[in-house]
């Protein structure tokens, strides 16, 4: 009997040895799967932070390079209204006493005026009249192409309400 409980002693320790080891690697094993999940999570987010900093510079480079767009574009229009300025003062400019005396005439009225005036216009001034129109329309065909969404629902509308005021008038529209 005395072998027998030092042999059951033994194997108890025995089995209790194996127990303590299995938890001890269980116990590291879960430590172990501790540290990759967490290096897992620390990962993911520095990713997402390298994402997230990835598109605020983006997002700042595109109001960068729209910010120049608007910049080049409010230079051109100054430039487009100066040439503009300048066309009308060589137009004024070249004006005779006669025309401009039809001009400032208010007993004629407008189409007595312009029928008068353009009359009256010397060929070298049809001309600038003519390239005048010519750089209005180029102007203008070049600013519907390059304009916005919102900027050519405006013009949509503004057109609609010129429209439809000449339709109200009588005066018919451009359908």
């Amino acid at each position: 009997m005395k072998t027998l409980c030092v042999k059951f002693i033994g194997s108890a320790m025995v089995l209790f040895l194996f127990a303590g080891l299995s938890f001890a690697q269980q116990t590291n094993t879960e430590t172990e799967l501790n540290k990759q999940e967490k290096k897992a999570v620390k990962e993911q987010t520095m990713a997402k932070e390298q994402n997230l900093v990835k598109e605020q510079n983006a997002v700042k480079e595109q109001a960068k390079i729209q910010e120049q767009n608007q910049v080049k574009e409010q230079n051109a229009v100054k430039e487009q209204n100066k040439v503009s300025t300048q066309t009308r003062e060589r137009f004024r400019n070249s004006l005779s006493e006669e025309q401009k005396t039809i001009l400032e005439n208010k007993e004629m009225n407008q189409n007595e005026k312009r029928k008068a005036f353009k009359e009256s216009l010397t060929e070298q001034q049809k001309t600038m009249l003519k390239e005048n129109q010519e750089l209005r329309k180029q102007q203008r065909n070049e600013f519907r192409t390059h304009a916005s969404e919102e900027q050519q629902q405006q013009m949509r509308q503004n057109r609609e309400n010129i429209q439809g005021g000449n339709a109200r008038q009588g005066k018919g529209g451009n359908n």
